[in-house]
């Protein structure tokens, strides 16, 4: 009997323990409840922003890159659309019986749209009888496809049957003013699946963010499939479509400049080969050509740079000007002062010569300029020059800096040279670096009373849907360099 009252005792404490127990862990939740009406935030989490990220969804809508043209108006960069073909497999997508929204018959769509994409039926029924999937693509040929293949898709009728639409870059002169020009590349995010065009080389990456634009958006209500529910609000932030970009190439002027550059193949023997013409009164660049060239379409390219900017080379003779120059405006030339041409052996016994190293005998520095003369240029530097009277003239027509020109990766060029022989080669273009555009930009100073102008390339930039001039670029003056 004592052992049976004290196990009673015992579940009657157990009892008390439970309900006691019971009461702490329903007040418990009670505050719980009461903690997550009451507060916006619990463990570091906007409750309201977690809500609306699950029932909101949220799409991009993509600006529409601007567009690249030459001074009169001819297309050198644009976007054409793009459509990627997609299946719906999911039979819940058909409320409607005699309206299906999904593929219903794989064979007879297979079988239809096998010679369209270029494939066999099996490999297009292979993607529309995968399991348990909302959604099919059609691999690398079902995208990029063009307007017409998907008039002639659509016109087939077939259910559950849709296009995605994008835009790529199109450049329709192929190679004309290509380095010029660069190219856009697109490329998709493995997670959203977005696809965006971003520049790589030339007008395209120097201008991107101008001719991309500004992307907006879409917010919705969405149900458990994704869609949008009926009848509630939106969100929507139109997109700003990118600027349109006017280059002041002349179209006449780059056609026989790359008619030139295709001759050159046959009359010179080169490794690479630039020609540039500039409006010697602005300073605006009316054509620029370089070969091996590239179409940006397929992007076939055997160097990534624009040797009008990017790739500083010895100039050569046509340095030979700006140190004559350099005398005159430094008030030591005489054009009637003669000297004997042929060849001229430096202090420290080196030997340079002419072109023709007999030479002409004993001639005046003018003709010695007509005939390009290297020992002409040497002798005007030993009797009346020196080294940093050469460096600061050069400095002084912009040689030793980029010119600021509106395209990527600019060199500067250099201007080293201490020693004899080497002060007398930069007279004549050797053991120094210049690029192109450094060359005609100095050569405006010829042109204008000695006053040196800023080369550029792009004419104007305009919003095409207002019409608006955003920039419009015009001759500027730097400096007066020459009397």
């Amino acid at each position: 009997m004592k052992k049976t009252k004290k196990r009673k005792k015992n579940n009657i404490k157990y009892s008390k323990i439970v309900i006691f127990a019971s009461l702490f862990l329903f007040a418990c939740m009670i505050g719980r409840v009461i903690q997550l009406g009451l507060s916006s935030e619990v463990d570091g989490v906007n409750l309201k922003e977690l809500a609306s990220s699950r029932t909101t969804k949220r799409e991009v809508l993509s600006a529409e890159r601007g567009s690249i043209y030459t001074t009169d108006g001819e297309v050198l960069a644009q976007n054409v659309a793009s459509y990627k073909l997609i299946a719906y497999l999911d039979s819940k997508r058909t409320t409607k019986k005699d309206d299906p929204q999904h593929v219903v018959d794989k064979e007879k769509t297979a079988k239809a749209l096998a010679p369209i994409l270029g494939m066999t039926e099996e490999e297009v029924l292979g993607y529309l009888q995968k399991e348990n999937v909302y959604q099919t693509e059609f691999g690398s040929k079902g995208k990029g496809l063009t307007e017409i293949v998907k008039n002639q898709i659509e016109a087939l009728d077939l259910p559950g049957i849709d296009f995605v639409e994008s835009f790529k870059r199109y450049y329709p002169k192929g190679d004309f003013a290509s380095y010029t020009v660069g190219y856009a590349k697109e490329t998709t995010d493995e997670e959203t699946g977005e696809t965006t065009i971003s520049g790589e080389m030339g007008i395209e990456e120097y201008y991107d963010n101008i001719l991309k634009g500004e992307d907006g958006y879409v917010e919705y209500q969405k149900d458990l499939q994704g869609y949008k529910i009926a009848d509630t609000p939106e969100i929507r932030e139109e997109a700003t479509q990118g600027k349109d970009i006017y280059l002041t190439i002349d179209s006449t002027i780059q056609f026989f400049v790359e008619q030139a550059l295709n001759n050159a193949d046959v009359d010179y023997d080169w490794d690479w080969f630039n020609i540039t013409i500039m409006d010697a009164n602005t300073g605006a660049v009316l054509a620029t050509a370089t070969t091996p060239s590239f179409d940006p379409n397929v992007r076939n390219m055997t160097n990534y740079l624009d040797f009008l900017v990017s790739s500083p080379y010895e100039p050569g003779s046509t340095m030979k000007t700006f140190t004559y120059m350099a005398a005159m405006e430094n008030g030591v030339y005489n054009g009637s002062e003669t000297y004997l041409s042929g060849t001229y052996t430096t202090a420290d016994g080196t030997v340079i010569g002419d072109w023709d190293r007999t030479g002409w005998g004993q001639i005046t520095f003018d003709k010695g300029y007509a005939m390009s003369s290297n020992v002409g240029v040497i002798n005007l530097i030993n009797r009346h020059m020196n080294s940093t009277m050469l460096r600061q003239y050069f400095k002084k027509l912009g040689f030793g800096r980029k010119t600021g020109i509106t395209l990527p990766n600019e060199e500067a060029g250099s201007l080293n040279f201490r020693y004899e022989t080497e002060i007398y080669n930069a007279g004549f273009g050797q053991g120094i670096t210049t690029t192109p555009i450094q060359n005609v930009k100095a050569m405006t100073s010829l042109t204008n009373d000695g006053m040196l102008l800023e080369p550029y390339i792009v004419d104007k930039i305009v919003d095409p849907e207002t019409d608006e001039v955003i920039l419009q670029n015009k001759r500027t003056e730097i400096e007066r360099v020459a009397s």
